[in-house]
């Protein structure tokens, strides 16, 4: 990252809001995309925050993504559901589709609801906190367009399919987790390459499928590889059954990329599951004992050179907080991209200073 500008999470909102109403959202659908959009930026993962805002706008206006469309709720029992997002925009679905689970598990404690037809969602995280805000643990994971490969093959084969888990805790902020399944992001490679580093021979695979320490060709040619070979793998596949195959979405090849085939509709699918913790067990006991977990492993014995240790989660919090306080530390390339974006819809860019 290099320089970066503190713009304040409410002025930044404002300004997503505006952009998103200007491509065809109701001002309802675009807080809720902002909100997706902010929250992440105020957790540092800049990479599935407001740096995404031009590609979305872009696939609107392309055909990828239908600004107009409703999510739909269109099979339901007493613990689970399904939402057709009719490709409309990822967090929309989703956020109907966590906010159904988490009511459908006061009832039931435990409930799972996927959402088809649906496009890119942002951060994973964003809607397993949903849950943990409500005193529940989250589970949130979304099946993606092929971009890894698997042991034994060669080329996009799987999607990284994220996955993210948030617990609420006591004192503690909720442990919060949102990986990806590739060994290392696309970005980070993409960086390298740009610098014109050799990368380690974990990252990527060459045409012939081959572990390569050279960038090379890739995304054209080579691939992605499983973060732990054959158990990223697994992970990705089971991903790709809740999200994929039990939705209805697309799968697999059936997915396509929403930022480089941005006039076709992605498919994607999505899975949240939730586990109402008081229905199981006291909701401060279960707290005390999560707070006791994570006492101890920050009191765990310290490596040589090591001055913490963290819990998963406990930096993106730390970021959150100094961002509410002081701004939000946008890198200049994401201001860039914002101002850019503005002044192509009319846009007040003032917001962003």
């Amino acid at each position: 990252m290099s320089k970066s500008k503190r713009v304040f999470p409410e002025k930044l909102t404002k300004f997503c809001v505006s952009a998103l109403t200007k491509a065809g959202l109701t001002p309802a659908d675009a807080q809720i995309v902002a909100d997706v959009l902010v929250m992440t930026d105020t957790w540092g993962t800049f990479s599935h925050g407001t740096a995404a805002l031009a590609n979305y706008v872009n696939t609107m206006k392309a055909g990828g993504i239908n600004p107009k469309a409703v999510p739909e709720v269109i099979a339901e029992g007493a613990g689970w559901a399904i939402v057709d997002g009719h490709s409309s925009m990822g967090m929309l679905g989703s956020s109907r589709a966590m906010n159904l689970a988490i009511e459908k598990a006061r009832e039931t404690t435990i409930s799972w609801v996927g959402v088809r037809d649906s496009s890119h969602f942002g951060a994973a995280g964003y809607y397993a906190n949903m849950a943990a805000r409500q005193n529940m643990v989250g589970i949130a994971m979304s099946n993606a367009d092929p971009n890894m490969v698997v042991p034994g093959a060669r080329g996009h084969i799987i999607g990284n399919n994220p996955v993210a888990y948030a617990v609420p805790a006591g004192e503690e902020h909720p442990i919060l987790l949102d990986i990806a399944l590739s060994a290392v992001a696309a970005g980070k490679i993409l960086g390298m390459k740009a610098l014109g580093q050799a990368i380690p021979d974990s990252w990527l695979t060459d045409a012939d499928g081959l572990p390569t320490s050279e960038v090379g060709e890739w995304p054209k040619s080579g691939s992605m590889l499983p973060m732990a070979g054959h158990k990223g793998y697994g992970i990705a596949l089971l991903i790709e059954v809740l999200a994929g195959a039990l939705t209805g979405a697309g799968m697999l090849s059936e997915v396509k990329s929403w930022i480089l085939q941005s006039k076709d509709v992605s498919h994607l699918g999505q899975a949240f599951i939730v586990i109402n913790v008081g229905a199981i067990i006291p909701i401060e006991h279960f707290q005390q004992r999560v707070d006791q977990i994570i006492g101890e492993l920050r009191e765990s014995p310290k490596a040589k050179g090591s001055e913490r240790v963290y819990v998963p989660g406990e930096i993106e919090w730390g970021k959150r907080e100094d961002a509410l306080k002081n701004g939000i530390p946008l890198p200049d390339q994401i201001l860039a991209s914002l101002t850019g974006l503005g002044e192509q819809l009319g846009l007040d860019t003032q917001l962003l200073e």
